[in-house]
């Protein structure tokens, strides 16, 4: 899908590298599989390799850093602490509806 900016084909990038987390891809099927030069592939791994995103392998294939994941995780956490907090709530709303039915 040619004619996307750099931002979008960067996305597109690490959304297809998340399926290959352990053994990354080539810079030609990347750009294969998102219909996209490799030279425009090419300065995009650099833009996200610069921002901690992607990394070159030892076999020369692109992967994801920790970074993506561990960004998640942080999510993950926060939203934990919002569920725990509105169960916390709703337990103390409850009780005293109970107290008020009495």
């Amino acid at each position: 899908m040619a004619g996307r900016s750099q931002v979008e084909r960067c996305l597109a990038v690490v959304e297809l590298l998340f399926s290959h987390v352990l053994d990354g891809m080539s810079n030609k099927s990347i750009a294969r599989q998102l219909g996209e030069s490799e030279v425009n592939i090419c300065r995009d791994l650099g833009a996200l390799e610069k921002a901690g995103w992607v990394q070159k392998l030892p076999g020369g294939q692109w992967a994801l850093t920790t970074k993506p994941v561990a960004l998640m995780r942080v999510y993950n956490l926060f939203m934990n602490e919002w569920r725990d907090r509105a169960e916390a709530f709703d337990a103390r709303v409850n009780a005293q509806a109970r107290q008020l039915g009495r």
